[in-house]
């Protein structure tokens, strides 16, 4: 496992707040390197984190157990960065940052220990969160969730990982694929968990043929909640070839930060 580095020094010379996390295995490794990894550093640098993109040795497809065993491996990775930084970011391999104009630790609750944003799918009659971006502090608290999110264990399905975040914080999974899934009982973490803005992970909605498609249909993204501007645009659902060609289309429209 490879870890390309950034450190993280701010237009206005401020030591790095925290990093931003990702990973991706082969498949999956141009896409993030070539596209989005560009747009973590400029919001980086304008921010004040570092960057972390780390060289997964393998990948996989849909559920597969190599699939399983990168999705799961977003924990230690997000575990072992908490240990030495104030706030982690972690950012799907398939997002873009496209704005600089907020910074997202600032919408943080005070009480709060992480950030999520609530994916909302009429199409599958569902409301989940989203760990394409997950926001954390480096807290007892942020570690003790990780434990129960441990503890979970891998669940089966399509979510190995974000499935596993949704039992730690009480939901009702709905069927096997996640359908009709919904908030539970509030629970302590669910309590100190900040919902962030749909602008924070936003789905892409753009054009996507069924070849392009391994976890749901083209269909599925119809009415799905969004923001027309997105500080992050998430790919999610995507091929690897899929996700290469859309990204590429968006991947030069980030925004400058204001003077």
């Amino acid at each position: 496992m490879a870890t390309t580095w950034w450190p993280g020094r701010s237009h206005l010379g401020r030591a790095s707040r925290g990093v931003l996390l990702t990973a991706a295995g082969p498949g999956m490794r141009e896409v993030m390197h070539e596209l989005a990894v560009p747009t973590f550093r400029s919001y980086a640098q304008a921010w004040g984190y570092e960057v972390h993109a780390v060289d997964l040795a393998s990948d996989g497809v849909g559920t597969d157990p190599d699939a399983q065993r990168v999705k799961w491996a977003k924990l230690s990775l997000v575990r072992e960065a908490l240990r030495d930084h104030a706030l982690v970011v972690w950012l799907d391999a398939d997002v873009l940052l496209l704005r600089q104009d907020e910074d997202v630790a600032a919408l943080l609750h005070p009480r709060a220990f992480q950030g999520l944003v609530l994916e909302h799918v009429p199409a599958e009659d569902r409301v989940n969160p989203n760990t394409g971006v997950w926001v954390l502090r480096s807290c007892p608290t942020s570690l003790a969730f990780l434990q129960a999110v441990q503890a979970a264990g891998r669940q089966p399905g399509p979510w190995a990982d974000q499935g596993a975040v949704l039992t730690a914080l009480g939901w009702r999974r709905g069927d096997s694929s996640y359908r009709g899934a919904r908030p539970g009982m509030p629970t302590a973490f669910s309590k100190r968990t900040t919902w962030l803005p749909a602008r924070w992970n936003s789905p892409f909605l753009g054009p996507r043929q069924p070849e392009d498609c391994f976890s749901s249909t083209p269909e599925s993204y119809v009415g799905r909640s969004h923001d027309p501007d997105p500080c992050a645009l998430h790919f999610m659902g995507l091929t690897p070839a899929g996700r290469l060609r859309a990204m590429s289309t968006h991947a030069h429209r980030t925004a400058p930060l204001p003077v």
